[in-house]
């Protein structure tokens, strides 16, 4: 990692936050000081002292990065954010992220030196950035969306332009100014829409990745100059793992970076394969077979790209009938008065389960369930949970857990029962 900020141009910005700029040269300064000190301590905030001490445990320290998760037994304290200096804390790793956590506890992947550069090699070659390219990074820094802009315009010797937290109004000012490239989720890519329609230029791409991809927002963000290209990847893989091709017709499908194979399991899993794939989890050895087989349900087309239909983890089971929430959510979220929506599961002795859709907006219940005759009865939430927020994680993807608890706590509309 120390190399890598060492071969670039000493001179060239390697980080911009507000009115400041670290070139490489102070970069590299900031991070040997913090080497030396055998004491990294990041706290999931975006800062440059944050983003020095992720550079400076991958170079040498030894580090133990955690997300935005509770503490769990047998895992180091989530209130550090990362340990340095514990005798082999990651089993020979360079970095471990926590898995978020939203479908079951967090895992810590171990993720290698040699993960991190193939992710990096990968991501150039399929996209095109380099020195000359500035990454906006709005995106937490503890997960692995947020780590590998900043890990992998290092390895390019391009830019970072970093913003304290994600707003509309500064992310949109950003991307009319000197950002080449930036990561957004579906969520974010909305808001910043609706704050600024544009048109913007000059912007190579903007990944949009984290969940499903409402209709007519990547149309949308064309139209306004945005070169959206939906993305698939996982902590597993240092993030990207497949991104729509550039100059590919726009659509929901991604393919493959060089040295990523997919393919589909026999249950309908997206199975992944390459030098970026992690080797396996904190505590647990490493994984026997290459291919990692992820909960996500996918297809593969006949020009090797990858349009993934939903979670294999989330599926609803309602009366015997299988209910894809994200399906669901991208139905009630087009409709009149919802402004956003969650989808989840509370048990029922009748049914099994029943689907519970927790969502923010003036529309009563029972405009909603009129609204959703199309889908077939046994997709109709049955229960409806009016909220000022609607659970999500740092990076908005849905929290179905914070859902089901929210929905369990304080009741909700029932409506007519599955048939």
């Amino acid at each position: 990692m120390i190399d890598w900020l060492r071969r670039a141009d000493p001179d060239r910005p390697f980080l911009k936050a507000g009115d400041r700029v670290w070139t490489y040269a102070a970069a590299l300064a900031e991070v040997e000081a913090a080497v030396a000190s055998r004491s990294v301590e990041v706290r999931p905030r975006l800062t440059p002292k944050s983003a020095f001490e992720i550079l400076a445990g991958i170079a040498g320290a030894g580090v133990v990065l955690l997300g935005p998760a509770d503490k769990t037994a047998g895992e180091p304290s989530a209130g550090t954010g990362l340990s340095a200096g514990a005798e082999d804390p990651c089993e020979g790793a360079a970095l471990v992220v926590l898995t978020s956590g939203t479908s079951g506890a967090p895992r810590g992947v171990r993720l290698t030196l040699r993960n991190l550069e193939a992710a990096c090699r990968a991501s150039a070659a399929h996209l095109g950035h380099d020195e000359t390219d500035t990454w906006l990074l709005a995106l937490p820094l503890s997960h692995v969306g947020g780590a590998s802009i900043l890990v992998r315009s290092a390895f390019t010797g391009g830019s970072v332009r970093m913003t304290a937290r994600f707003d509309p109004p500064g992310f949109a000012r950003a991307l009319h100014g000197d950002a080449t490239m930036a990561s957004a989720t579906p969520a974010m890519l909305r808001r910043v829409l609706d704050h600024d329609p544009g048109p913007y230029d000059g912007l190579r791409a903007v990944l949009v990745g984290g969940g499903p991809v409402p209709e007519g927002l990547l149309e949308e963000a064309w139209s306004a100059g945005l070169s959206a290209l939906p993305t698939y990847g996982m902590t597993e893989t240092f993030g990207q793992a497949a991104t729509l091709r550039p100059g590919a017709p726009l659509s929901r499908r991604t393919h493959p970076l060089p040295g990523v194979e997919l393919r589909i399991a026999a249950d309908g899993r997206i199975a992944v394969k390459g030098e970026q794939v992690s080797p396996g989890y904190l505590g647990e050895p490493d994984r026997p077979s290459p291919w990692l087989t992820t909960n996500d349900l996918g297809e593969i087309d006949d020009d090797g790209a990858v349009k993934v239909l939903g979670r294999a983890d989330a599926v609803i089971v309602t009366g015997g009938e299988n209910v894809d929430p994200e399906r669901v959510e991208s139905e009630i979220i087009a409709l009149p008065g919802v402004s956003d929506v969650v989808v989840t599961a509370l048990p029922d002795e009748t049914w099994g389960e029943v689907v519970v859709a927790v969502y923010a907006g003036e529309a009563s219940a029972d405009e909603l369930r009129r609204a959703l005759g199309r889908l077939p009865r046994h997709m109709i939430p049955t229960r409806w949970l009016s909220v000022d927020a609607v659970p999500r994680t740092p990076l908005g993807k849905p929290d179905r857990r914070a859902a089901k608890a929210l929905a369990a706590s304080l009741g909700s509309d029932d409506g007519p029962p599955p048939t």
